[in-house]
């Protein structure tokens, strides 16, 4: 996860349709995000797998539902790695040399920046999990000690400390005519929940390296620590950032290129603001090294189950990494983020001609970036959201057919934990879905559109597979050690003389 990257972009565009009830979206995201760590947490304990949600809903399900989840799993880990340099190296970027310098950067600088938040980030993926953990982990604590601390002190100097800003209905006087344009204070705090579900894309990373962990109880370690602290984190910023701006001003905020930046210099100097700068960007670029490793982790495994095409299991000898299916992640990312930028950027008035053009700080190139980052943030939404709910599904069924007996308080905490939290999470996914489609709202309607369509591809590319390969099917999901299969299926050719 990448709190700082959130702070100053996914607040931004949540706020653009929760407006004052931002902490409250921010707030019911982690709430949620909660619940599926139960979900995950439960799993984690029954299957080890660096096919991640691919093997736990083959485990549940079987087959044909876990490639469907095997192929959207990925792809909300892609479009969210193709996110990040359209608005970290699009917007904010050019705006906070603009507003602390008075640099002027040209339409089109992101398209070079792909190559540190997306290339980049991929060849340390390739150097194995290890390396990328240590820098990932000593980077996340000092950027969340300085969120913490700084928020804090923001919410102590700020006038508009309130409460009401979880009260969704406090504000009718104020965003009356905002939140009715998007079908009311409920509708768009479930459109800025959108934002602040996706903030946690990144949670489950620990899931797909269950078979290169030492000890799984670490994975279900990671996944509870991980929700907590950080939603707990990016509560108390979402908060700041709403009090620190002004509970009636929050239609600039929205509107502003780079608000969190401008609120921590007002509030803490040019220090401030830069220091918050520069942790997005770290942030940005380790979120990338992680969604990217993750969907790299799942192609292998599905390789490696013959589900798509055998080149993405190649394991590098030296690093025992997927490193095949890990630049095909890359590239693809890369492909989506320029393809995005320019075509979501044409339906909301800008010219291939004006990007290259227009100055990055434009009213017309902002917007467009901006739209570009919520069309693909809201396609990883629609990823989420079925993955998850397979995975909820997943743990009911799996419990149900174990069939454990269970004694003392495990009678009450089992169908809690294993029935009730999981369907709890499914509701409110189902909630968050439906405000993203009714009333339409350009681009995140758009966005749907093309998360289902992609489902539908996925849908009937595993009823090709079953046809087509059926002898596969009953290896889907089920080998759970890739370190030492590959080194069993390196002796076996060696000994065969291949």
């Amino acid at each position: 996860m990448a709190p700082a990257c959130d702070t100053v972009a996914f607040m931004t565009s949540a706020a653009a349709f929760a407006f004052v009830l931002l902490p409250l979206a921010f707030l019911l995201a982690m709430v949620v995000m909660y619940l599926e760590v139960n979900t995950l947490y439960h799993l984690a304990k029954r299957h080890a797998s660096a096919g991640g949600y691919y093997g736990y809903v083959a485990t549940a399900f079987g087959p044909k539902a876990a490639i469907v989840v095997g192929l959207i799993y990925p792809l909300y880990q892609i479009v969210s790695t193709a996110a990040i340099p359209i608005y970290v190296a699009g917007v904010l970027l050019p705006g906070i040399l603009n507003y602390f310098w008075g640099i002027q950067l040209p339409g089109w600088i992101w398209i070079p920046f792909i190559a540190i938040f997306v290339l980049a980030p991929i060849g340390l993926a390739m150097v194995g999990i290890r390396p990328q953990m240590k820098y990932i982990r000593y980077a996340a604590i000092t950027e969340l000690i300085f969120l913490a601390i700084t928020s804090l002190i923001i919410i102590l100097k700020a006038p508009d400390n309130t409460f009401q800003v979880f009260n969704p209905l406090a504000w009718g006087n104020i965003y009356g005519s905002q939140f009715k344009s998007l079908g009311g204070p409920f509708a768009a705090l479930g459109l800025g929940m959108i934002f602040g579900i996706t903030s946690f894309i990144g949670y489950g990373g620990s899931a797909p390296l269950g078979e290169e962990a030492k000890r799984t109880r670490d994975i279900r370690k990671a996944l509870v620590m991980g929700v907590l602290v950080v939603g707990v984190v990016l509560t108390e910023v979402a908060y700041s950032l709403t009090v620190g701006w002004g509970v009636n001003n929050m239609v600039s905020f929205a509107t502003n290129g780079i608000p969190g930046i401008i609120v921590y210099t007002e509030y803490m100097g040019i220090i401030g603001g830069l220091l918050l700068a520069l942790f997005a960007f770290n942030s940005a670029f380790s979120d990338s090294v992680a969604m990217q490793s993750n969907a790299g982790r799942v192609y292998f495994a599905m390789a490696r189950d013959g589900v798509i095409p055998k080149f993405f299991s190649y394991v590098s000898k030296r690093f025992i990494t997927p490193t095949k299916s890990l630049a095909f992640v890359g590239i693809t990312s890369t492909v989506i983020a320029i393809a995005t930028g320019f075509v979501v950027g044409y339906f909301s008035g800008l010219t291939p001609v004006q990007m290259f053009t227009l100055s990055a700080t434009s009213n017309e190139v902002v917007n467009a970036l901006e739209n570009a980052f919520d069309y693909l943030t809201t396609i990883a939404l629609v990823g989420l959201v079925i993955a998850h709910v397979m995975m909820n599904t997943s743990v009911t069924v799996l419990f149900r057919r174990l069939k454990e007996v269970h004694r003392g308080l495990n009678v009450i905490a089992h169908p809690i934990q294993h029935y009730v939290l999981p369907t709890v999470a499914t509701l409110i996914f189902a909630f968050v879905l439906y405000e993203s489609v009714y009333p339409p709202v350009f681009p995140v309607t758009q966005a749907v559109i093309t998360g289902f369509a992609f489902l539908a591809f996925s849908v009937l590319y595993t009823i090709w597979i079953a046809k087509k390969r059926p002898h596969i099917m009953n290896k889907v999901g089920t080998r759970i050690n890739l370190v030492r299969e590959e080194q069993l299926e390196g002796n076996t050719k060696k000994d065969s003389g291949e």
